[in-house]
């Protein structure tokens, strides 16, 4: 498992225990060789990377129900293929495949769960102002998908408007990869608190927990506020529905705003640049 999707299962309380996932071949068969060991009666692959099909089926070939609605390449290995038909949402699909696997309806949503010792621990490491109300800016995602970020300027413009109205401190978060974009708001908004890069996925959870609100582009953050409850205000792409990955219902906490680019043509994936440098899309 990637060490981001670990960290969510980790504080999923319906989660016995987590094997990390790794592509190399060596790792491969050394989860091979445990659970042939001990084999599952059944193995359900969800929205995960396609490297873990071929493994899935050498654990158990006959009891393995993979969710096919993004590839068909390995279908051939699956026992039991699942494609949903209904619904292209982001956390209703996985739960269709666990249904058909026999797993119970339950409500469609995320768990995570923040632990106590993580919550004290920001209050310990930030004693400085987390008592105080804040807003949470999340101030970019992956480099992946980098074309569903939203302009620096925009950001600046909005935490300007925002301190002019309100006392609540602004708290920039993001990964490493935000770095530069979160440097270049700080600069143009000094009364900022800028933590990207600088916390765990764990502390940002418990930083949520608190927040008066959170601000994102579609990201992992995004998902992580509905999963903890935080109020949001949700930029989504052209290309990235709202009603794919808001949580389902209508909920007066949440907000999404369905924004729409002015580049006439789709922008490219990691995948489809390679090497190449391309200069970045922007939503307005």
């Amino acid at each position: 498992m990637h060490r981001t999707r670990q960290a969510v299962a980790l504080h999923n309380r319906c989660v016995d225990e987590v094997v990390p996932f790794g592509k190399s071949p060596l790792r491969q068969l050394k989860l091979l060789w445990r659970f042939r060991r001990d084999r599952p009666d059944l193995v359900v692959v969800l929205h995960v990377n396609e490297e873990v099909n071929p493994l899935a089926y050498w654990i158990n070939r006959d009891a393995v129900v993979p969710f096919t609605n993004l590839s068909e390449r390995y279908v051939f290995l699956a026992a039991h293929p699942v494609k949903v038909r209904d619904t292209q949402h982001a956390v209703v699909l996985p739960l269709k495949v666990a249904q058909y696997a026999g797993g119970a309806t339950v409500p469609p949503r995320i768990i995570y769960e923040v632990k106590a010792d993580e919550l004290a621990g920001i209050r310990v490491r930030f004693a400085d102002w987390i008592d105080h109300p804040y807003v949470v800016f999340q101030t970019g995602g992956g480099r992946a998908l980098f074309w569903r970020d939203w302009p620096v300027e925009n950001y600046v413009t909005v935490t300007h408007w925002f301190s002019d109205r309100f006392a609540h401190k602004v708290i920039l978060t993001g990964g490493l990869e935000n770095l530069e974009r979160a440097n270049a708001m700080e600069r143009a908004c000094p009364e900022v608190i800028n933590l990207t890069g600088k916390t765990t996925l764990a502390e940002t959870a418990a930083l949520l927990c608190l927040a008066k609100l959170l601000l994102t582009t579609d990201t992992r953050i995004m998902h992580l506020g509905f999963a903890v409850d935080c109020p949001l205000v949700c930029l989504f792409h052209d290309l990235c529905p709202a009603k794919d990955y808001c949580p389902p219902g209508e909920s007066a906490r949440d907000v999404a705003l369905q924004l729409k680019r002015s580049h006439p043509q789709q922008p490219l994936s990691a995948c489809d640049m390679g090497a190449s440098r391309v200069t970045k899309l922007k939503c307005q």
